[in-house]
């Protein structure tokens, strides 16, 4: 993948607030004072995933947690990364930027997300096959946004570094985005968590007995 400073520049102060919290200075200093390089490094073993492509940001942010927890010298447990990453994702400024959405309102906000990813895989797929392959069930469920992937890169990718352990809290910020958003994620499955799909159904949080 190709280096992109703007989502270390913009994560990792607060990430280093985070770790120092919880960790200490000394420990958060050197989590970000090392985790650069690795968040470049990690990027030069990444594949490709496409220009223009709107998943792919999901991709930089992983990897930047990643940075910063391998640049801690492991240190922090994955757990306690988890915690940190929610520290971040619940930060004002997130907190701001995912509050504009609100799945009350648009309840098939991530269904159209996930067609116009689908509409640039079909495009761009042939060239760029390491990517999310994300399907569609239209009458699994009445309320909401339901889809699934069934390949993800970013799974694919920590395992292949050896930094698997950190996926399981990686998938759980999933869960505090859609809640930032006013919503609730619903899921059974994860790939990193051994199975054959992530699933996604995502309902607004005033929706009762969601169907």
């Amino acid at each position: 993948m190709k280096y992109v400073g703007i989502y270390w520049a913009l994560f990792a102060p607060m990430i280093k607030k985070s770790i120092a919290k919880r960790h200490g200075q000394e420990l958060a200093e050197r989590s970000i004072r090392c985790g650069k390089e690795e968040y470049k490094r990690l990027l030069s073993h990444a594949d490709d995933l496409g220009p223009g492509n709107p998943m792919a940001s999901n991709a930089y942010f992983a990897y930047v947690f990643a940075g910063a927890w391998i640049g801690s010298g492991k240190e922090i447990t994955p757990d306690e990364m988890g915690l940190v990453m929610t520290d971040v994702l619940e930060s004002r400024l997130l907190r701001t930027v995912f509050g504009m959405t609100d799945l009350n309102r648009s309840p098939k906000k991530w269904y159209r997300d996930m067609k116009k990813y689908e509409k640039w895989f079909a495009l761009h797929g042939k060239d760029f096959p390491v990517n999310w392959k994300v399907n569609f069930n239209e009458s699994a469920h009445r309320d909401g946004s339901y889809y699934y992937f069934s390949r993800c890169p970013i799974c694919e990718f920590c395992q292949r570094e050896g930094i698997a352990e950190l996926m399981p809290a990686l998938c759980a910020t999933d869960e505090v985005m859609f809640r930032l958003q006013h919503g609730r994620l619903y899921r059974e499955h994860t790939i990193a968590g051994g199975d054959a799909i992530c699933d996604y159904w995502v309902v607004g949080d005033r929706v009762s007995n969601p169907q």
